[in-house]
């Protein structure tokens, strides 16, 4: 019997370990056709840390002093650390981003596990749901923060789960601060978090969950990260150089704005609307019982302490993030931005299918009458300020990044498309309150659920990503033109955009001069031996460097750039 039962234990870790394996090498295959930067400026900016951390040039970033965090770059920094070219470079940070990405799967089954004591196989079907889910694996195709985010919540989560349910374990106490700083390391919706733990941390002493020794204990890895950020921060001094404003005054405006507040609450509602849909109403099933348990607790205080943690977090970072949003005066309001509440969407997930699971059917109808009214009547409110915004001739910004697997499963390639999200929504709803009556049919729909997620990032890929890819790699590269390490390479006036990230970015050994195209002027300084400039745009807008004593090296019409070099002395 112990054999036996060794055996399984044997089978559980290789499913898990076989399971992750694939997950990485399925998340580089999906993102190999994009070999440069796709989601600009932030995902230049963190290139640009990335290699100044690594003892390369610096460069500039598009975050501010007030929103400037430094763990994704220093965590895919050893990526630019051996002399390689950019592309290659880059290939090592998404396969950086897969390893990590991928671990979703085994962090939802233990989530399922403890958390919500799912049985050993509907728990490996549900891990394997998340670890597939489309607005997670997305992200770390590309050098994005959030590649990261989603796995981190889930760790985040589970030491949570830990510490309450074992308030005397130091190791517990201390793993919740060290994944809480982990996070606010990565990216602003950290300090949301930390903020959001702070009182977590208040709440658990005053209703004496914790003693304040602990509550304290668990601070100090959070504190040492923190400052550890604004170490890094200032060891890199004015490499990396900061062209994003603070935007404080436009922010805290928002609530003296009647248009502003109506893009915070527009905002807001449509993120917990996406979620609600891409998770087919399981999120709302998660914020119902999340809510009840709060007021009529009828389960362990683990899980409650961590269900509300969960609840206040996905609220107050949808709450945040469109409150920074709507102060963005400078820039058109979205029709939709989820990319940041998308690292909850795995948590949900787990979270919705397991009340599923365990519950009665009349009692899942009633957890899924909240998710059923966000859904119609958030998808009804969006229509119709879509309609409003069409007839009044005002844009909204939609794009790849703001929801790139609402647009792929909805179709919505030029447009967004919110009665499909409400029918796709609801009726993959019906089919989860159905399916999850018996284990047997449960995990064959979760089966079902993996492989939809599967070819909708194939779809993806085909329709988001080698497009981008294809825009952002350069018809040549500089290295068959002749140019490399020694070359001083500065950019013409007027140069198109896919041209300059991308060559930026090539420029890997030194910083690309940029006086001439700041300027606006044509003659660029005399050390500069190779410029690289418009191109069959127009004579107002081409470089040509014949006056300046360049000769014409190569380039590509199609991309409106063109080589060109000179002898220095």
């Amino acid at each position: 019997m112990a054999a036996g039962r060794g055996s399984k234990w044997w089978v559980l870790v290789a499913v898990l370990a076989l399971g992750w394996l694939a997950g990485v090498l399925w998340r580089v295959w999906l993102g190999h056709p994009v070999t440069h930067p796709v989601a600009h400026t932030d995902e230049d900016s963190y290139m640009n840390a990335a290699r100044a951390i690594a003892g390369g040039p610096g460069g500039f970033s598009s975050e501010n002093t007030l929103f400037r965090r430094i763990g994704y770059p220093l965590f895919v920094s050893p990526a630019f650390a051996f002399g390689l070219t950019f592309t290659e470079s880059y290939r090592i940070v998404q396969v950086l981003n897969a390893i990590v990405n991928a671990a979703t799967l085994p962090l939802a089954y233990l989530l399922a596990r403890r958390m919500f004591r799912m049985e050993k196989w509907p728990a490996v079907a549900v891990a394997f749901a998340a670890g597939t889910l489309p607005a997670a694996v997305f992200w770390s195709l590309i050098g994005m923060t959030d590649s990261v985010l989603a796995p981190l919540v889930l760790g985040w989560l589970l030491a949570i789960h830990w510490w309450v349910g074992s308030p005397g374990r130091k190791w517990a106490a201390v793993s919740a601060g060290v994944v809480t700083g982990l996070i606010y390391l990565v990216h602003i919706r950290g300090t949301l978090l930390v903020l959001l733990f702070l009182a977590f941390l208040v709440l658990l002493v005053i209703r004496r969950r914790v003693t304040a020794r602990m509550a304290a204990l668990s601070a100090v890895p959070l504190i040492a990260l923190i400052a550890f950020n604004q170490l890094v921060i200032t060891l890199l001094g004015g490499k990396v150089h900061l062209i994003g404003s603070i935007g404080t005054d436009t922010t805290a405006g928002v609530l003296t704005s009647g248009h502003r507040l109506q893009v915070l609450l527009t905002s807001t509602g449509t993120s917990l609307w996406y979620l609600c849909v891409v998770s087919a109403g399981l999120a709302g099933i998660g914020w119902a019982v999340s809510a009840r348990e709060m007021w009529r607790p009828t389960r362990d205080a683990a899980f409650r302490w961590t269900a509300g943690l969960a609840l206040f977090s996905t609220v107050g970072v949808a709450l945040g993030a469109a409150a920074i949003l709507a102060g963005l005066t400078s820039a058109n309001a979205d029709a939709i931005y989820s990319r940041y509440v998308q690292m909850f969407v795995p948590f949900w997930l787990v979270f919705g299918f397991a009340v599923l699971l365990n519950a009665k059917l009349r009692t899942s109808l009633k957890h899924a009458v909240l998710p059923v009214l966000v859904l119609a009547v958030g998808g009804g409110l969006i229509a119709l300020r879509l309609s409003y915004a069409n007839r009044h001739g005002t844009h909204l910004a939609y794009g790849a990044f703001g929801g790139p697997d609402l647009m792929t499963i909805t179709a919505g390639w030029t447009r967004m498309r919110p009665l499909v999200g409400v029918a796709i929504g609801v009726v993959g709803l019906l089919v989860l309150l159905v399916g999850a009556r018996t284990r047997k049919l449960a995990i064959s729909l979760l089966a079902v659920i993996v492989l939809a997620n599967g070819v909708t990032m194939v779809v993806m890929r085909k329709h988001i990503l080698i497009p981008l890819g294809a825009v952002a790699t350069p018809a040549k590269s500089l290295a068959s033109l002749g140019v490399g390490p020694g070359d001083r390479v500065a950019f013409a006036p007027r140069l198109p955009n896919p041209a300059y990230y991308s060559f930026y970015h090539d420029v890997s050994w030194s910083e690309v001069d940029l006086s001439i195209y700041k300027a606006g002027i044509q003659e660029p300084p005399a050390d500069i031996n190779v410029v690289i400039g418009c191109w069959g745009l127009g004579a107002d807008r081409d470089f040509d460097g014949t006056k300046y004593g360049f000769h014409f090296v190569g380039g590509s019409k199609k991309g409106f750039w063109a080589v060109w070099r000179r002898d220095t002395k």
